[in-house]
C-alpha cells in the first residue's frame, strides 16, 4: 500500500531528526577530543576562554554542548572512563593469575593517570561535579574486577564461603583507593619544584624520581603482602651482598 503524505512528512521529519542528533553526537565528540589535547598540552586550569581559544571555536558554541564547565569536564572524564574500562577488561581477561592480575591493574591505571597528568587532574578537580557520578561508577567497577581477582585466594581450592565474595568486595575498595591515592601523590610530586634546594633529597624528590614500572611494582608489593612482606623485603634487600642486590627476594 503506498503511503499517505503525512507518512512522508513524517518520514522527513524523522530522518532529518536522526540526522542532527548524528551531527551533534559527532560535533560532540570532536569537542570533548579537543578539549582534551587542550588541557593535555596545556594543563588543567584553562578557563572556558583559553579553552574555546585552544578549540578554535566560542564559549557559546562549548556552552551549547555541554552548558557549563563542569559538563565539559565531566564529558572529558567519561572518555577517560572509557579508555580505563577497556585497558582493564583486556587484562582481566588476559592475565588470569591473582597476583599478575593485580599487577597488570595497578600498571594501566598508572599509566593513564601518567599519560597525561593535567587530564587526570581536569577530571577529578573538586569543582567536577558532572564527573562525580561517572568516577564513582568506575571505581566501583575497578573494585569488582580486583575482587574477583582476589576470590581464587580467598578460597585456597576451596569451595567459595559465603563470606568470601564480601570479603573481596572490601579489599576491593581497600586497593582502588590505596592505587588511587598512591598514584596522585606520584603525579603531584612530579609537578612539584625540582630545583628547589633540597628538593632531590626529601622525601617528595625521591617519589617523584621513581618510574611507573618501579611504582607499580612497590605497590602490588604493598597490596599483595602487606606490611610484613615489605618489612620482610627490606631486611632482605639490607642483609643481601651487592652483587645480588637485583635478585627477586
Amino acid at each position: 500500500m503506498p503511503s499517505t503524505p503525512a507518512e512522508d512528512d513524517d518520514v522527513r521529519v524523522d530522518g532529518r531528526d536522526a540526522r542532527w542528533a548524528a551531527h551533534r553526537s559527532s560535533r560532540r565528540a570532536e569537542l570533548v577530543r579537543a578539549a582534551r589535547r587542550a588541557v593535555h598540552h596545556r594543563g588543567p586550569d584553562l578557563s572556558m576562554d583559553d579553552l574555546a581559544a585552544e578549540i578554535g571555536t566560542s564559549k557559546s558554541i562549548i556552552y551549547r554542548y555541554f552548558t557549563d564547565k563542569s559538563g565539559l569536564q565531566g564529558a572529558v572524564g567519561a572518555a577517560v572512563i572509557e579508555d580505563l574500562r577497556a585497558a582493564l577488561g583486556e587484562v582481566s581477561g588476559r592475565v588470569t593469575r591473582p597476583r599478575d592480575r593485580i599487577a597488570a591493574m595497578v600498571d594501566v591505571y598508572l599509566g593513564i593517570v601518567e599519560s597525561s597528568a593535567g587530564v587526570y587532574a581536569f577530571v577529578t578537580q573538586p569543582e567536577a561535579t558532572a564527573t562525580a557520578g561517572a568516577l564513582r561508577g568506575f571505581v566501583a567497577e575497578i573494585e569488582d574486577i580486583v575482587a574477583e581477582a582476589l576470590l581464587p585466594v580467598l578460597r585456597h581450592g576451596g569451595a567459595e564461603h559465603a563470606t568470601d565474595r564480601a570479603l573481596a568486595a572490601l579489599w576491593g575498595a581497600g586497593v582502588v583507593g590505596h592505587v588511587r591515592s598512591v598514584a596522585e601523590r606520584w603525579i603531584a610530586a612530579r609537578g612539584a619544584d625540582a630545583s628547589a634546594p633540597g628538593a632531590a633529597d626529601d622525601g617528595e624528590g625521591q617519589v617523584a624520581a621513581m618510574d611507573r614500572s618501579e611504582l607499580a611494582a612497590h605497590i602490588t608489593d604493598w597490596l599483595w603482602t602487606g606490611a610484613a612482606g615489605v618489612a620482610r623485603r627490606s631486611r632482605a634487600t639490607r642483609h643481601r651482598p651487592d652483587d645480588a642486590i637485583g635478585a627477586p627476594a
